[in-house]
């Protein structure tokens, strides 16, 4: 059994197997720091959190304050609610490394109040610092922004932001180029133009079950649906932010479209249906459940694949008032999100994504159900019943109360939200921000 092997499988996504692995070299080696760090980063990705906190313990009682270990173990802690733990762990992390970065972040979106006039020195020292690495100055010029919110002081704050924003882009500029092109020129044209080859193999788990797939834009309520869906269920398994839809689509065609001999005219994307069935099967059997909930946001434009494979499949469309998530989504940072570091880009791809939506709308009626947040948050007694009755779930007494559910986790930038009732849309919250669209 390899060490390495584990570590490729995990990065392929091959939880299982490479839990199998590891588990097998702990048995020999119960203590070895780098095994246990591995399966409690496996069992996080699982969202097994209980089990992936536990294991992050061990590591720190096998080699007490190491930073990534503690950083990974506020993660989680953070995931299941456990606000006031997950604190200690970024303040200690500061205490004993005063520049790691990401730690500040974390305690920040834990509380905002949190960066005190000795935090914001501290940072204000380290943006200035020549080691201070791209991507970290960019999540201080984040805070930052956020400060100058509180004050008051819009122009400093969308200055900030810019700024934030164009330090994460270019932290990482190829693979945001990359992402930018795919869903500029790629996606957004062939999204109904697949050209299917070869045969599936008829297997019943996929064929029979009712997975749902919620989708859309971040901010715009995507998380609520996932705890509603997550309390009021458990048959309903979420996976959260999985991605396999996507991953197995550029599996096949991600080499040839980002080639440097890559000749747009003519393109037609080809999926060997096989090859597509075999790779999504490797990721989804990562996960027991007969039927799972996916919130992979951008599976909107893959509708058509999907129902090849699972032809029972249901979609959530969450959306809010347009310029509100314009707004929404520059004022978050999200960093694994190309096309969200600059007003330009982020209008551009939701222009794309209404026409897709609405393409597959008028395609799928029946397949596909609405949920505008504002009308969540005025009525969401009936609202909430809308979206149990499309998933099949049983409606009981209890089904608005999740915010009292202890079991539920989140992994987002909205894991405060699953501990809170559902509040009211404020109408106002961005109006003043729509200036920044007046160019557009």
């Amino acid at each position: 059994m390899s060490f390495e092997i584990g570590k490729i499988l995990t990065k392929q996504k091959q939880y299982k197997k490479a839990l199998h692995i590891f588990k097998k070299i702990i048995e020999i080696k119960p203590n070895d720091l780098s095994i246990n760090f591995q399966i409690g980063k496996i069992y996080y990705e699982l969202n097994d959190i209980n089990k992936s906190i536990s294991f992050f313990k061990k590591c720190n009682e096998i080699k007490p304050n190491i930073p990534y270990v503690l950083f990974n173990l506020a993660l989680a802690l953070q995931s299941t609610g456990k606000i006031e733990e997950a604190k200690n762990q970024y303040k200690k992390l500061i205490s004993m490394y005063p520049k790691d970065i990401k730690s500040y972040y974390g305690l920040f979106m834990l509380n905002p109040k949190t960066i005190d006039s000795n935090y914001f020195q501290k940072l204000n020292h380290l943006i200035k610092d020549s080691n201070t690495g791209l991507f970290e100055k960019s999540l201080i010029n984040f805070i930052f922004s956020k400060i100058k919110k509180e004050e008051g002081n819009l122009d400093e704050e969308i200055k900030l932001l810019d700024i934030s924003h164009q330090q994460c882009y270019n932290s990482n500029f190829e693979y945001n180029n990359q992402s930018n092109f795919y869903y500029k020129n790629i996606i957004s044209n062939y999204f109904n133009k697949y050209n299917f080859e070869g045969e599936f193999n008829s297997i019943k788990k996929l064929n029979n079950s009712e997975h749902i797939f919620i989708i859309g834009l971040p901010r715009s309520g995507s998380t609520l649906v996932e705890t509603i869906i997550s309390h009021n269920s458990k048959n309903i398994y979420s996976v959260g932010e999985f991605h396999a839809v996507n991953t197995s689509i550029l599996n096949q065609i991600g080499r040839e479209i980002f080639s440097k001999d890559f000749v747009k005219e003519n393109y037609r994307p080809k999926i060997n249906k096989k090859k597509f069935q075999e790779s999504l099967i490797e990721k989804y059997n990562n996960f027991d459940e007969e039927i799972f909930l996916d919130k992979s946001l951008e599976n909107f434009f893959n509708i058509d694949i999907i129902l090849e494979f699972f032809p029972n499949a249901k979609f959530i469309h969450t959306f809010r008032n347009i310029n509100d998530a314009i707004i929404g989504i520059y004022q978050t940072m999200l960093p694994e999100l190309s096309w969200s570091h600059n007003i330009e880009d982020i209008i551009n791809y939701i222009k794309i994504y209404q026409k897709v939506v609405n393409y597959f709308k008028n395609k799928y009626p029946k397949k596909i159900i609405d949920v505008d947040l504002g009308k969540l948050t005025i009525d969401p007694e009936k609202e909430v019943k809308d979206i149990l009755n499309f998933c099949k779930i049983s409606i009981n007494d209890n089904f608005l109360n999740f915010d009292k559910n202890k079991k539920l986790f989140n992994k987002t930038n909205s894991f405060l939200q699953v501990r809170n009732k559902i509040k009211k849309y404020e109408d106002n919250k961005y109006k003043r921000y729509y200036d920044l669209l007046d160019n557009f």
